[in-house]
């Protein structure tokens, strides 16, 4: 029952992004700021990122970096995202794999799933590139959970344990043809 309900849940077209969506787009654009050593004052920043090594409140981006974060910005404004920064948890359950990416991922808003893998083990990077370290994997049962932008024929993916809990994360080379019981968006 709860698949169905996923499945038809992934399905549907939403107009805004859901909660997870625009924590996922707070934590990408914030993430880049901690990388360049911004200090965090809100509760949710100081939670998110430890402060550790920080610099202070104006950094500098490359402007790449810059692109980047305006990028996600218009996408969080043309959403309504209106992230809780007085709280202390974000709705994400693959921070730990989004943290070791090199290339950090923005969040789509339309969700699609690859239910059951059939394929083979598939090694999950730290940046769209065979190049990039492998940092997770795709195993045979998995379901594939798909969010966020392709980028150079590579995409962002979660790989969920047969409960829906992540259990992986990475850039995942879309020139492998998906081999899957069934999908689902």
């Amino acid at each position: 029952m709860r698949r169905l309900l996923l499945a038809l849940l992934l399905a549907l077209p939403l107009p805004a992004l859901a909660d997870d969506g625009c924590h996922d787009l707070w934590f990408t654009r914030n993430l880049i700021m901690d990388r360049a050593g911004y200090c965090f004052g809100s509760t949710l920043g100081q939670a998110a990122f430890d402060n550790r090594g920080c610099i202070g409140k104006s950094v500098s981006l490359g402007a790449a970096e810059q692109r980047l974060v305006a990028h996600i910005r218009a996408l969080e404004q043309s959403h309504g995202c209106r992230v809780n920064t007085g709280q202390t948890w974000l709705d994400l359950d693959d921070v730990f794999w989004r943290r070791q990416l090199w290339v950090l991922p923005v969040r789509d808003e339309f969700e699609s799933a690859c239910l059951g893998w059939l394929g083979p083990v598939i090694a999950l990077r730290a940046g769209p590139g065979h190049g990039t370290a492998q940092i997770g994997q795709i195993l045979p049962g998995d379901t594939v959970g798909y969010a966020h932008i392709p980028v150079d024929g590579w995409t962002y993916v979660t790989a969920h344990a047969p409960d829906w809990q992540v259990k992986s994360g990475g850039w995942l080379d879309l020139s492998i043809p998906e081999q899957c019981r069934d999908f689902a968006g």
